[in-house]
């Protein structure tokens, strides 16, 4: 083996050094493990640990706001709805008071026509007797004048009133 060392170039001293050399890698690797390695890999963990449970809860957040937001469209939606039926509750309401306040002006318009008409018929009829009364009243001043003589008024209009009664039921007849 030492000739074989020997050709390759490789002395007892080299070999001695290729040794020592390997034996402070492992050393020097074994510290920095220790020392560098362990608390920079549990820090990486740690943060790995804190970046998944930031996410996690992004995520909650997400789905809550998700939830949040469909429960508002779903709540805007029935106001909506809500107030689309007011609005027709209103109109309708709005209509049948309308119809109620048109119906009883109707009303009043017939009742006032109808007292109207009631007035209008009481002011024909006192028309009509104040001109029966003035034609009697003319009819026996005219026959006392033609008779030249006093004639009882009441006779008179007896009998006047009797003729105007007789044209009145030839009128109706």
């Amino acid at each position: 083996m030492d000739q074989l060392l020997t050709s390759l170039g490789i002395t007892k001293d080299l070999l001695a050094d290729l040794v020592i050399n390997i034996g402070s890698i492992i050393v020097l690797f074994l510290i920095v493990r220790k020392l560098a390695y362990k608390p920079v890999k549990k820090f990486m963990d740690e943060r790995k640990a804190k970046i998944n449970a930031q996410k996690e809860e992004a995520e909650e957040l997400n789905k809550q706001a998700k939830q949040k937001l469909e429960e508002y469209n779903a709540l805007l939606e029935n106001c909506e709805n809500a107030m689309d039926n007011a609005i027709k509750e209103g109109e309708k309401v709005a209509h049948k008071e309308s119809e109620q306040i048109i119906n009883d002006a109707k009303k009043k318009a017939e009742e006032i026509l109808a007292k109207a008409d009631k007035k209008a018929q009481e002011k024909h009829d006192r028309a009509a007797e104040e001109a029966t009364n003035y034609v009697v009243n003319f009819a026996v001043e005219a026959s006392s004048t033609l008779l030249k003589r006093e004639v009882n008024d009441e006779d008179n209009k007896k009998i006047v009133e009797a003729f105007l009664n007789s044209v009145d039921g030839d009128k109706n007849a």
